[in-house]
């Protein structure tokens, strides 16, 4: 019994290893969703460029900082579980130095 406790431990922790560095690992899919939440319903904001300024991942989520007209904003991407689900985005405005 106590052998097949450890190959599922063993198991459980390559899943959530590999589902960790997918995560921290930056695409263009997940870019795109967070390029169409830079400016949100504000309609006088224009993103300056086709790509972000800076990119940031990690485990659980990944930044971007994308420069528009209204000065540089925060886009903060995560999944709806920790390590699996759909990618969702939240936009803050940003001082510029956030992601540095």
């Amino acid at each position: 019994m106590k052998g097949w406790i450890g190959w599922v431990l063993l198991g459980v922790t390559l899943l959530v290893a590999v589902a960790g560095y997918r995560n921290a690992q930056p695409e263009p899919e997940t870019e795109q969703l967070a390029r169409g939440t830079v400016c949100g319903a504000v309609k006088t904001c224009v993103v300056m460029s086709d790509r972000p300024s800076v990119v940031r991942t990690d485990v659980i989520r990944r930044r971007y900082q994308w420069t528009t007209s209204d000065g540089p904003v925060i886009v903060t991407c995560r999944r709806e579980f920790y390590l699996a689900g759909a990618w969702g985005c939240t936009a803050a405005p940003g001082t510029g130095n956030e992601l540095k």
